[in-house]
């Protein structure tokens, strides 16, 4: 039996690359063949999977295999998914409004990501007729499919394992510094952490704030826009955009950090919150989309931007030992939960129970 998961392209740091993988390791666990079908070619560590381009696919197929597109948006041509026989899945991450982008960005990039928006609803659409099943990786998203009526809906959290530094019982030096992990772009709102740590340096002058994602080309002009608001804030030397990180050097970083810092208004997941849990420093994040349900009880969840409240719920968390181990403990608890959760048995469950 064979397992297909389309995606567009396969990385080793993003969140649908993260899931790819371990849900790769899950079936290869049932027994399964693992394949990835990809626009673009493969640029990471070696996998034991069957690797194809969706332009030259021409393995033989039966209509016992499964197939699962993961899908966060229009841009993948989904047809070879549709005409392939066997079961298919759509593993639904999410799709970013096009409001983020207006003001943000430039008016065409604005334009482009409406359009995006609409076609990718459409497909959704589509995709809901000949799905055999939908898996949801948080609540935010089963609810965002809700209107479209998938058969066989299920909600089931990235497939990965966290990495955890228990070191409650050192005493370190807090230095006040923050950090945030994502892409450059405008949902993110990375403007909002650049403004509230114009706020926080004045509290703590020694303090850096560090940003670290990736430059996305088609919203350079959003990029651009953060780094004239550090100059208009002489925040250089301050505020450092990191980018090109691997994973072991954004959990380094994070270990220099005081606390990680989430303004972001729309997320499907939030991997790197997870990411921070397990590193052992006090989350504090923006409660919207799905990142209530991907923190769970863990770290320290906001509801309003007030920039002077948050300094001080901030800063009273961190200046109390006992204060900041007992949040810590929230967020192994919560990671206690995704690195125990039963994927192997759940997943086979739900095929064992004919998805068809």
């Amino acid at each position: 039996m064979n397992v297909f998961q389309h995606l567009d392209e396969l990385k080793d740091s993003d969140g649908v690359g993260n899931d790819a993988i371990g849900l790769a390791n899950v079936f290869k666990n049932l027994g399964y063949r693992t394949h990835f079908i990809t626009r673009l070619p493969r640029k990471g560590i070696p996998l034991e999977s069957h690797f194809h381009l969706v332009d030259s696919f021409d393995f033989p197929t039966h209509s016992k295999d499964i197939h699962i597109l993961h899908y966060g948006g229009s841009g993948y041509p989904y047809t070879l998914f549709q005409n392939l026989p066997g079961t298919k899945i759509l593993r639904f991450h999410n799709i970013t409004p096009a409001k983020f982008y207006q003001h943000t960005t430039t008016e065409d990039i604005y334009n482009a990501m409406e359009k995006f928006e609409s076609l990718s609803f459409l497909e959704l659409a589509s995709l809901s007729i000949f799905c055999d099943s939908v898996w949801c990786d948080s609540q935010f998203n089963y609810d965002t499919l809700s209107m479209y009526h998938f058969r066989n809906p299920y909600i089931l959290p990235i497939c990965k394992q966290y990495q955890l530094v228990r070191n409650l019982n050192e005493t370190t030096e807090t230095n006040y510094s923050i950090s945030f992990v994502g892409r450059y772009s405008p949902q993110k709102k990375w403007e909002d952490i650049i403004e509230f740590f114009s706020v926080w340096i004045k509290e703590f002058p020694e303090a850096h704030c560090y940003c670290i994602g990736s430059v996305i080309g088609a919203f350079d002009g959003y990029y651009s826009r953060l780094t004239n608001i550090v100059r208009n804030l002489k925040l250089e030397g301050k505020v450092h955009f990191l980018t090109g990180k691997s994973d072991l050097e954004v959990l380094s970083i994070l270990k220099q950090s005081s606390a990680f810092v989430s303004m972001s208004e729309h997320e499907g997941f939030c991997l790197p919150i997870l990411e921070a849990f397990g590193v052992g420093i006090p989350v504090f994040a923006y409660a919207a989309g799905a990142i209530p349900g991907t923190m769970r009880e863990g770290g320290i969840q906001f509801r309003k931007k007030d920039y002077q409240s948050l300094l001080h719920l901030i800063k009273e968390s961190l200046s109390s030992e006992n204060r900041k181990n007992e949040i810590i403990q929230t967020q192994y608890k919560a990671l206690d939960y995704y690195n125990h959760f039963p994927f192997v048995e759940t997943i086979s469950g739900i095929l064992n129970s004919g998805i068809k």
